[in-house]
């Protein structure tokens, strides 16, 4: 990609613009199922229908992004590109003020999870490009902490609209993309240069086979959340849980992730460790088995943190060393992303296929469903141990 201009677009407004915009992300991944179970009565099968069908959308909008910014930079800026995606998503999150029907959440969702592909690629090119070593780690940090911070909020701030108008949730997301729109003077026309022989001296040779393994884990930490987080309101609803808190308890996942990302921008000991990696999988694993199998809310709790913590070392360490590697190039972005979204489009056939073929005693236990993950899990592990022994 050519990028026009050498001047770093400031930090302030990048993570001004993330934290109005990760409240779409918010809402897209986990806000959905709990608005689709309440205002549309959607069943456990029809959120994780929903999910894929995002997921099926995110992949190739992701990989596309790259592509699409060299092809549309002969006409219009990068930054230009962005009012546009905005203002999309900002249009299309109005309907459910103007019609009703399940269409509406298929329609709002859809949607918006193909502009999030497109966008979230760029907005990291613009956070890193021309940073790098212990710069590019606390912009990273700063970003993981916005971002994630957000996504948290949003999911309390939705509480008092779940007991009556949960649609309403969507179009607040408009108005919240429409204020990331106001920010984007601050931007750059274009992400600015990223001297790639400077690069090469902040990336030691293992930071790629670490990439390797971090992408092993990524895919996997978004194909647990792709399957939990559908199941979730009705595992709560199963725990007797007033709907009202519902949301704010989801959360907790959430919150941890932030803990974790927290740990690892001020703390520079995981960089190049592969114990790191190995830590990730298997917080992940034993909370998801916790959160589906949980027989009250303290271990449902417990859980969700693990499985947050886990998420939150996994994806930081993905980031980092994809735009370590990669020099910070949308395609290098589009590609993580690409990974968020092949999980989420994962974790719901594996949802669904595991309630199609479990009895009924079981598809309310999610025993087969957890049996299924476990195994993913276990083939994970085995490529880790791979790329590992490959880098040593």
């Amino acid at each position: 990609m050519n990028h026009r201009g050498n001047n770093q677009t400031p930090l302030l407004a990048s993570l001004l613009l993330t934290g109005f915009a990760s409240t779409g992300t918010s809402v897209i991944w986990n806000g959905l199922p709990f608005i689709a179970k309440r205002d549309y009565s959607f069943s456990e099968t029809q959120n994780l229908a929903l999910y894929l069908l995002i997921g099926l959308l995110y992949v190739p909008g992701a990989l596309s992004s790259g592509k699409v910014i060299r092809f549309i930079e002969q006409y219009v800026s990068t930054r230009s590109f962005l009012a546009v995606i905005l203002s999309i998503e900002t249009v299309v999150c109005l309907l459910p003020l103007f019609f009703s029907g399940p269409w509406v959440i298929w329609v709002a969702g859809g949607v918006a999870g193909f502009c999030s592909a497109w966008l979230w690629p760029i907005v990291e090119s613009y956070l890193v490009a021309g940073r790098h070593g212990a710069d590019m780690r606390r912009v990273i940090g700063w970003w993981n902490i916005v971002w994630m911070v957000a996504v948290a909020a949003v999911m309390f701030a939705m509480a008092p609209l779940m007991t009556s108008h949960a649609s309403m949730v969507i179009v607040g997301l408009g108005a919240m993309n429409l204020c990331a729109l106001f920010v984007l003077p601050w931007y750059r026309k274009n992400p600015s240069a990223h001297e790639v022989s400077k690069a090469k001296q902040h990336v030691p040779r293992v930071y790629k086979d670490l990439l390797c393994g971090a992408r092993v884990l990524l895919p996997l930490s978004y194909v647990i959340n792709g399957v939990f987080a559908p199941l979730l309101p009705f595992v709560l609803s199963g725990l007797l849980v007033d709907i009202a808190w519902q949301t704010p308890l989801a959360a907790v996942w959430m919150l941890a992730r932030v803990g974790a990302t927290g740990w690892m921008w001020k703390t520079g000991g995981w960089h190049g460790r592969w114990s790191v990696l190995w830590f990730a999988i298997g917080s992940m694993a034993l909370g998801f088995v916790l959160i589906l199998s949980a027989p009250n809310l303290a271990i449902l709790a417990f859980g969700l943190a693990l499985f947050g913590i886990g998420m939150g070392v996994t994806y930081y360490a993905a980031l980092y060393y994809a735009m370590a590697v990669g020099n910070a190039e949308v395609d290098a972005a589009g590609k993580h992303e690409a990974l968020i979204g092949s999980g989420y489009m994962i974790g719901p056939i594996i949802g669904l296929v595991t309630i199609q073929v479990a009895d009924s005693s079981q598809v309310h236990s999610f025993q087969t469903l957890i049996y299924a993950i476990l195994f993913l899990i276990a083939l994970s592990i085995g490529a880790l141990a791979v790329f590992g022994k490959k880098a040593r």
